[in-house]
């Protein structure tokens, strides 16, 4: 199964993020998340991609993320930072979002569609701000 790949905007740049279920955490390549403030964390082991990490930073994120209508919604969340996150449908991931990220924005992944139908249930009942054309609702 692929992971579903969708588009993130931030500082008015587009990145390709995937939704990882698997994942409890979510990252960002770190040449990327070099300019966004520091988060304190306590260190922590991680398996990603085959190899162990230790995190000791996250990384506040600020952004726009996109359901697979094309309606976009503003998110803050924690990132950690990663020197590679691998390639999804070969296109380099920007961002992995996981679990708790989805949790949070009642993220629901329909795959009997394809590619699968992404809506953020909790983003679009209005705990974060619905974009359309570029205007808050």
């Amino acid at each position: 199964m692929t992971r579903p790949l969708l588009e993130v905007e931030i500082n008015g740049k587009r990145f390709n993020a995937v939704l990882d279920t698997g994942s409890r955490r979510s990252y960002i390549r770190a040449d990327l998340a070099k300019d966004f403030p520091s988060a304190p964390v306590e260190p922590f082991e991680v398996r990603l991609g085959g190899r162990r990490l230790t995190l000791k930073e996250g990384k506040l994120v600020s952004g726009i993320v996109k359901d697979s209508e094309g309606r976009g919604y503003r998110f803050s969340q924690i990132l950690f930072p990663v020197e590679d996150s691998g390639e999804e449908n070969g296109k380099r991931i920007d961002i992995l979002f996981g679990a708790i990220a989805l949790e949070d924005w009642g993220t629901v992944i329909d795959e009997s569609y394809k590619p699968p139908k992404i809506d953020h249930r909790l983003l679009r009942k209005g705990e974060l701000v619905e974009l359309v054309g570029g205007a808050t609702r």
